[in-house]
């Protein structure tokens, strides 16, 4: 990992960086999204630490800071600085929140017969978009069971496939980072 200032904005013109997360968020919300987005178990330990040891200018001193916190032991089996990487940059750039409003619109957008194909690398992620299928591809729960449903009630995808395609063996084999990927494709009605 190279040094570099705490950043992580995917726009440069916004004002919120991972700089301003790590040495002004407090406590509570940094437990919050190192549990949440980093899913990081030790999220209690590496939060307190970060407060403790604040200003954090470079990656290498958060890095650093999240070794002390769990000891190196923990550090090496589990490289909890990734799901700490992972958080900020997710808090950084609301990934989440974008991706909660734009898949609506982008399904609204398609003409009958397109799809949408979205691969994910993340549970969080995958779980979003599996909701958002879900329920663009089920009959409204106020009038199922109805003889006769009303059009704007009606789905308005199918799920192309009702699993998540994962990578194959080979390409497994071939590109490890596929590891966690999961595909899941949609058509409009």
């Amino acid at each position: 990992m190279k040094d570099a200032k705490l950043d992580m904005r995917m726009d440069q013109s916004q004002k919120l960086s991972a700089y301003e997360v790590v040495n002004e968020y407090d406590y509570e919300t940094l437990l919050n999204i190192f549990y949440t987005y980093g899913e990081e178990n030790l999220s209690k330990v590496i939060a307190k630490k970060i407060i403790e040891k604040r200003p954090i200018n470079t990656t290498m001193e958060l890095v650093k800071v999240i070794n002390e916190a769990v000891g190196n032991k923990y550090f090496s089996l589990n490289h909890p600085e990734r799901k700490i990487f992972q958080a900020i940059r997710i808090e950084v750039n609301s990934e989440l929140k974008v991706l909660e409003s734009v898949l609506p619109d982008a399904i609204s957008m398609l003409k009958p017969g397109g799809r949408i194909c979205v691969i994910t690398f993340h549970s969080l992620e995958d779980r979003i978009v599996k909701q958002i299928f879900k329920k663009y591809s089920e009959v409204d729960e106020m009038v199922k069971g109805l003889p006769v449903i009303p059009d704007e009630y009606k789905p308005l995808i199918k799920l192309v496939n009702k699993k998540p395609i994962l990578p194959s063996d080979k390409e497994l084999d071939e590109n490890t980072r596929s590891k966690s990927a999961k595909l899941r494709v949609i058509e409009r009605i």
